[in-house]
This record gives C-alpha cells, sequence and structure tokens, in this order.
C-alpha cells in the first residue's frame, strides 16, 4: 500500500549523518520528490504539473515559504544564515524582505501557491504536514483545510535535536508511528515500521 502514497518533501525527509533513516523510510514510503530547502512554488508546481493528488495520496511538508528563487530554476537566495559558506543571509533579510517586498506580500503568495494545490485535491488525496512555526499553513486563506496535518515537525527538534535545526534518528523514530497513524485513520492505509 505505500506505492499509493508520494512525499513531496525537503530536507526534513533526506537521509542525512544524524538521521541515516527518515520516518518516511521507515514507513517505506519510497515514491518521493525532495530537495534540501526547496521553495513551496516550486513543490506546488511539481504536484500539479505531474498531476500527483490524481495519481497518489500526497504527503507535502510545507517548510520553506521564507526562502526566495528570482529566476525560478532553484538558484535559491537564502532569507537566513546557512552555514559559514552563506554568503546571501543577511543581505536577502535586509533587502528582499525589508526594502523590495514587504512580508505581508510574500506570505500571501506562499498561501496561493498551497491554495493552487488545495483547489484540486481533497483531504482524501492531500495530506500538508507543517515543519516550522509559524507556517504558511496558519495564514487566513488556508488555514481551516482539512488536508492540514496540525503536527508541527520542528517542534519536534526540542526533544530530538541533531544540531542543525532537524530532528535526529530518535526524533524520526518517534515520528514514524504517529505519521502511520495518521495515514491509517485518514486514508485507511495500513503501513508498518520498518517498510
Amino acid at each position: 500500500m505505500s506505492d499509493e502514497i508520494f512525499v513531496v518533501g525537503n530536507s526534513w525527509s533526506i537521509p542525512s549523518l544524524e538521521a541515516p533513516k527518515p520516518a518516511f523510510d521507515i514507513l517505506g514510503l519510497k515514491n518521493r520528490w525532495e530537495k534540501a530547502g526547496v521553495t513551496l512554488d516550486a513543490q506546488a508546481e511539481f504536484i500539479i504539473d505531474n498531476d500527483l493528488v490524481n495519481r497518489y495520496k500526497v504527503i507535502w511538508l510545507v517548510g520553506h515559504h521564507h526562502r526566495v528563487d528570482p529566476q525560478g530554476n532553484g538558484d535559491y537566495l537564502l532569507p537566513y544564515w546557512w552555514g559559514p559558506d552563506d554568503k546571501w543571509g543577511k543581505l536577502v533579510q535586509d533587502i528582499w524582505f525589508k526594502k523590495i517586498t514587504k512580508m505581508p506580500w510574500y506570505l500571501r503568495t506562499n498561501a496561493l501557491f498551497v491554495k493552487a494545490v488545495l483547489g484540486v485535491a481533497k483531504p482524501k488525496n492531500l495530506m500538508l504536514v507543517p515543519i516550522y512555526r509559524p507556517n504558511i499553513v496558519d495564514e487566513p486563506m488556508i488555514k481551516d483545510s482539512a488536508c492540514i496535518w496540525r503536527y508541527y515537525l520542528r517542534d519536534l527538534a526540542k526533544d530530538f535535536p541533531d544540531g542543525r535545526g532537524h530532528i535526529d534518528q530518535a526524533g524520526h523514530n518517534y515520528l514514524a508511528p504517529r505519521l502511520a497513524s495518521e495515514i491509517q485513520y485518514r486514508w485507511k492505509i495500513s503501513l508498518t515500521l520498518n517498510g
């Protein structure tokens, strides 16, 4: 049954040194498209262009709504410090979000990306999983969608930190049965731990 589910992820679903077997691997979810730090518009475009919600049950990890991809080609500008090699974080914070654009506009446009997917989906074929607080799923135009699972993944990082702001392997081990339970509840699909 795991082949009925497609995960549209980001760094939270990709294996790392601190979490070599993410919850999605533990549950045997192999249909995935994931890129570290991917923007919501790119994820929405992928879901719509590939007609995912009509072909699968889609789990969409909704995270990076404060990133910029002005050329639409994946050359992301980072609005926050992203390690010692980040030359853009401070500049983007000071110029992009404060001078060129305004945060209410940015939140509204990102909510529209999510709403575009919600327009072709129903709770029977889409589950939005928010990562950070605040999250775009809390925006007024989409906050009441039954597609949203109100389980903020970043909250787990308090108890299961990996040192990079994500969760470690113990956190993914903790998340996996909860995600499996939600999938059973929503979609009546039983997943076993360890695939």
